[in-house]
């Protein structure tokens, strides 16, 4: 059996200790299943990759944290699943194990934990695992040698775009847990931190992937990065990307949510953008970016992602702007 089928017949498995969990609700009887297969996980290969990986991510455990490991490991390429340490959480954990589209699928790679009377985390940090492009494009074992070749390109393409954001991920979220593990062991004043990820994105072009972080140490902070990747390209899309350079698309996109901002501000009195301020014109937020945070609704429509004070005040918290397709298909690339 091959690694990739092998690959497969994990992903099987866990999926059928899924649907057993949601029929008995047995939670005790589901880890004791997961917990007696554990030899046959630990007979796979595991890349030098995964194993450097995993390494790293249980060093320098201390008390009043604990970064998890599994119970049991599916090896993949760049393919961890979480299962802590009681019944009810593992079937928690594969329950909310999404599978996604054809290409892609996005499983927690590890979590962190963290509590005490001052501090407390809850971190999420998601990894992308890419299928093999030949599967999903329905070509045979009799496809030409060029057809295959340029199959092999795309998903050589796709596969490096996959590990350049996971990369990122892992670096973000690291640094903001470290800054959180020092600051908690000062435990002089108050913190929390949390990170969650969603898929907001997922159709024939573009898949998104979106990671919510909230830092807390006295007020809160809302941020976002959103990852978009094109299928067809297999690279990553920032929003300059999707435009013709010659289209004006920051200046007419960032004036129809300004107009959004203004109607908003016109039905309800409590609400405030950062927009036509004349006492202190500084504050009116300057316009979109081109690496600014965006993904494709279900409509086609873009829809605009900004942070906490990013273009309203604090009590406003984030912000999000949905623009319909209509006011920019024509300043599209291609």
């Amino acid at each position: 059996m091959s690694r990739k089928e092998r690959v497969y017949q994990n992903m099987k498995n866990v999926k059928e200790h899924t649907m057993a969990a949601e029929e008995t609700k047995d939670f005790t009887e589901l880890e004791n299943r997961i917990m007696a297969g554990r030899e046959s996980y630990r007979n796979i290969p595991v890349p030098e990759e995964m194993e450097r990986r995993i390494r790293e991510a249980t060093a320098g455990q201390g008390k009043g944290n604990r970064f998890r490991i599994p119970a049991a490991v599916a090896a993949a390429v760049a393919l961890l699943i979480v299962l802590p340490n009681t019944g009810a959480d593992i079937a928690h954990a594969m329950g909310n194990l999404p599978v996604v589209g054809k290409l892609f699928q996005v499983v927690t790679f590890r979590d962190y934990q963290y509590e005490s009377e001052r501090f407390d985390a809850n971190v999420e940090i998601p990894q992308i695992v890419v299928e093999d492009v030949k599967e999903n494009t329905g070509e045979t074992a009799e496809s030409t040698e060029t057809v295959q070749g340029e199959q092999t390109e795309e998903f050589r393409k796709l596969q490096e775009t996959v590990e350049q954001v996971n990369f990122d991920i892992d670096t973000v979220t690291d640094q903001l847990v470290e800054e959180f593990k020092a600051s908690a062991e000062l435990g002089e004043s108050y913190g929390s931190l949390e990170i969650h990820h969603e898929i907001v994105t997922d159709n024939e072009r573009y898949f998104t992937l979106k990671l919510s972080i909230y830092r807390g140490a006295g007020s809160g902070m809302e941020s976002y990065k959103l990852y978009t990747i094109d299928k067809q390209s297999g690279r990553q899309v920032q929003l300059k990307d999707l435009f013709r350079e010659d289209s004006g698309y920051l200046d007419i996109i960032s004036e129809e949510i300004r107009d959004q901002m203004r109607a908003l501000m016109a039905e309800d009195e409590m609400k405030a953008y950062w927009v036509d301020q004349t006492d202190i014109p500084e504050l009116n937020w300057e316009g979109l970016k081109e690496d600014q945070n965006y993904y494709f609704d279900a409509d086609g429509n873009l829809v605009f992602v900004f942070d906490e004070y990013e273009v309203a005040p604090g009590y406003m918290g984030a912000q999000e702007f949905t623009v319909e397709k209509a006011v920019f298909e024509g300043m599209l690339n291609g």
